[in-house]
């Protein structure tokens, strides 16, 4: 049960164990090019590691087959992102109804978030797509909820998204200090803290 202040015990020790169980790591472009958002839970839980420029992806399938475990459900949700300058991105989260509110849960290269609400469409995050699938599969990777290619169909789901075009920017971004800096901001106490993230939820990295 919630204690009326934050969000139910049950919900943030699945999204604190899921933001530590794999090391946020740096990858070769190889590995991006196979690995990014196209693992299952099983599958990240047994690498024990993700790149550290993607996390939401696989966290989030993490703390949904956690919650399945418990007998509890959670609502997928796939987002597409438009920033100017930027290529279309698209982002994965979480929505979980407990004891009467709903629960947001999503992750960030440095932070993880737990707050009341739910994703919504703003001028950055034009598209929301909702999946409630009857049974978290294990084996199966979060985009594959959304669509049968996973990663290959999410264009046909965000307009202007090119999966060719993101491969390449998440495998440049690999580089030492961009881990570093990331780290960094992960272990930062006052950041951690702020209005919507979950303290002690930065993740481990190498």
């Amino acid at each position: 049960m919630s204690d009326g202040a934050g969000p139910p015990p049950t919900l943030r020790q699945a999204v604190r164990w899921a933001a530590a169980a794999p090391l946020r790591a740096r990858w070769p472009a190889a590995r991006v090019r196979a690995g990014y958002c196209a693992r299952s839970p099983r599958q990240v839980l047994a690498e024990g590691e993700l790149s550290f420029t993607a996390p939401c992806a696989d966290l989030s399938s993490l703390v949904a087959a956690r919650l399945a475990d418990e007998g509890l459900a959670a609502t997928l949700v796939l987002a597409g992102i438009r920033r100017p300058l930027s290529h279309v991105k698209f982002q994965c989260g979480l929505e979980v109804a407990l004891d009467g509110e709903t629960w947001v849960v999503g992750f960030g290269v440095s932070s993880t978030y737990l707050y009341r609400g739910r994703f919504v469409e703003t001028r950055r995050r034009p598209w929301v797509f909702r999946a409630a699938p009857a049974r978290v599969d294990p084996d199966t990777p979060f985009l594959a909820h959304f669509e049968p290619d996973g990663r290959s169909g999410v264009a046909r789901r965000v307009p202007g998204y090119d999966l060719e075009r993101d491969l390449a920017w998440h495998a440049r971004r690999q580089g030492w200090l961009r881990w570093a800096l990331a780290r960094r901001r992960a272990a930062a106490e006052g950041r951690a803290a702020r209005r919507g993230r979950l303290p002690e939820a930065g993740g481990r990295w190498g």
